[in-house]
């Protein structure tokens, strides 16, 4: 039992995916919330990142960054950083890169402990990848599509993006696949609460995709 909210996309700049940090925020019964930004996904460039530290302020939260390429931090001070917190949000970016390094500094055991403490986990597009069984993503070899092995929290193999021709491939990628997939447009968001699942969008909408294992990866609208 635990919270995640996974984002498949979307612009920050102009507030299009507002509504979801505000749920977010929402999620964690706290009035003035702390939130862990986590930009692995991103190799911790957190150029261009202004947005979301935007965002969760104007909604009373405090963020500060956990850089796990930093090799001067110590196990300890990461598991102290990630389960002290409200929120976790991680970025997007190269999701193999997100979970070798997370596996390198222990943090993907530290992320599982944070889930069953009630520590949020949220992220959009590779941080949305990362708390599922299985991610796409194009971080293979000349930017081709590969499946990556992630946290596992949630039974289900993500997309984001979906909207998109360039992600379509994963309509065929996925038959034959372990788990049922889960594609999320740009906007959309899937949130698992405790048992609990449900999806929501932006101020631009955007939809979830169920794409189920017993029924042959067919696609279906989530509702």
């Amino acid at each position: 039992m635990g919270v995640i909210v996974g984002i498949g996309g979307g612009r920050y700049s102009d507030g299009e995916v507002m509504p979801i940090f505000e749920k977010i925020v929402k999620l964690s019964g706290k009035r003035n919330p702390s939130v862990l930004f986590v930009p692995t996904a991103g190799f911790d460039d957190m150029e261009g990142d202004e947005d979301i530290f935007a965002l969760f302020e104007k909604l009373g939260a405090t963020v500060s960054p956990l850089l796990l390429t930093d090799e001067s931090l110590s196990f300890k001070e990461i598991e102290n950083r990630i389960l002290s917190c409200d929120i976790v949000y991680a970025g997007g970016g190269n999701l193999k890169f997100l979970m070798d390094t997370w596996m390198k500094t222990g943090a993907d055991k530290v992320f599982k402990k944070a889930y069953e403490k009630g520590v949020i986990l949220s992220g959009y597009s590779s941080g949305s990848m990362c708390w599922f069984a299985e991610g796409y993503d194009d971080c293979g070899e000349n930017h081709e599509f590969m499946f990556v092995e992630c946290l596992g929290l949630l039974d289900y193999c993500n997309c984001p993006h979906y909207e998109s021709d360039y992600w379509q491939g994963f309509k065929e990628a996925v038959k034959g696949r372990k788990y049922s997939g889960l594609a999320l447009e740009n906007g959309a968001a899937f949130i698992y609460d405790n048992g609990n699942c449900s999806v929501m969008c932006g101020n631009d909408e955007g939809s979830v995709y169920l794409l189920r294992k017993d029924n042959g990866f067919s696609e279906e609208l989530y509702i």
